[in-house]
C-alpha cells in the first residue's frame, strides 16, 4: 500500500490533498476489496490488487469511494471556479 501511495502521489501530486489522505483511502480500499471478495473468482491477492487499482483510478477521475453514498469522501483537491454573472 505504501509503495502504491508513494507512486500515485508522485504522479498526481497536483490533484491530491495530502499523502496521508491518499494512504488512508488506499487502506479503506483494501478493506473494501476484502469485504467483497468471492473465493470462486480467483485468489485473494490478485483480487485485492485488481480492485484497489481499479477503484483508485476511478477515484482519481472524480468518483467517490465505494459504499460512501451517505457521506462521500475523496482525497482530491477541491476545484473552485468562478461563476459567470447572469
Amino acid at each position: 500500500m505504501r509503495s502504491l501511495a508513494a507512486k500515485t502521489y508522485r504522479k498526481y501530486r497536483y490533484k491530491i490533498t495530502s499523502y496521508d489522505d491518499l494512504y488512508q483511502t488506499l487502506v479503506y480500499l483494501l478493506f473494501y476489496s476484502i469485504d467483497i471478495y468471492d473465493p470462486s473468482r480467483g485468489s485473494l491477492p490478485a483480487h485485492i490488487k485488481r480492485t484497489v487499482n481499479y477503484k483508485l483510478k476511478s477515484m482519481l477521475s472524480g468518483e467517490y469511494a465505494p459504499k460512501s453514498k451517505e457521506s462521500p469522501f475523496t482525497f482530491l483537491r477541491m476545484i473552485y471556479t468562478l461563476a459567470e454573472p447572469d
